[in-house]
């Protein structure tokens, strides 16, 4: 999954927690789309439910599919609004149940709407980013290698230097979002702990090595735990 469908995904879970209980209809969401900036406009009913199915499946957020027609069939007269589907937000998972994926999805949100934001050259005649970058773009290739337990090849740039230094099978154990900016957190091949700012790695690729997760592990104690080994890269 690329960069724009993860953008799809936090701004739909954004919608959908917006119209609340009350749900929301698919050409409503498309009348949505087409008013937002840096987005694209078409979203084919496939693909949607293909957005549907991926929430489910990777992050444990439910979209449930009301017909009002079979709920209302007692009325004598429907409005075309209510004849149609609506999608409503059913269950989110709890950070402690799902700590792989979640806050991930919230935090995504967060950078995508920051990204999106700089991306516009209308909002960078009235915007001053003093930050580093967030590292967005490299996000979702290692999710998917920490949710599948997978090593990655990958390079990084060092931040003094900028010469980039090839690391063979790096283990990634979980990501963190710290002032806009993402890190990755995990081990070398020498069994080193290593957290990475996203920004420095380039040609990320997930290898067919697997590693097992370490029981009990926590992405906000490891982060606590080793972050003053790695104050170079903190912003």
């Amino acid at each position: 999954m690329d960069y724009k469908n993860l953008e799809m995904l936090s701004w739909l879970v954004a919608q959908f927690r917006r119209a609340g209980e009350t749900g929301i209809t698919f050409d409503q969401l498309i009348d949505r789309l087409v008013d937002e900036p840096n987005m694209e406009k078409i979203l084919p009913k496939r693909t949607f439910h293909n957005y549907l199915k991926e929430l489910r499946d990777r992050f444990g957020i439910k979209i449930e599919c009301v017909n009002r027609l079979q709920h209302e069939v007692w009325k004598k007269a429907l409005s075309e609004e209510n004849r149609r589907y609506r999608y409503r937000l059913v269950e989110e998972p709890r950070s402690n149940n799902s700590p792989w994926t979640m806050p991930f999805l919230m935090a995504f949100e967060t950078s995508a709407a920051m990204k999106r934001l700089q991306d516009s050259e209308e909002n960078k005649k009235y915007m001053y980013i003093d930050c580093k970058a967030t590292g967005v773009e490299n996000v979702n290739v290692l999710m998917d290698a920490i949710r599948q337990q997978k090593c990655v090849d990958l390079y990084y740039h060092h931040p003094r230097t900028g010469f980039p230094y090839h690391q063979e099978l790096f283990e990634p154990r979980g990501l963190v979002m710290k002032d806009y900016v993402w890190y990755v957190l995990g081990h070398t091949s020498y069994r080193v702990e290593t957290i990475w700012p996203l920004y420095l790695l380039s040609d990320i690729r997930i290898t067919d090595t697997t590693y097992r997760h370490s029981t009990g592990f926590s992405p906000k104690r490891f982060w606590e735990t080793h972050k003053n080994l790695w104050q170079e890269y903190l912003i």
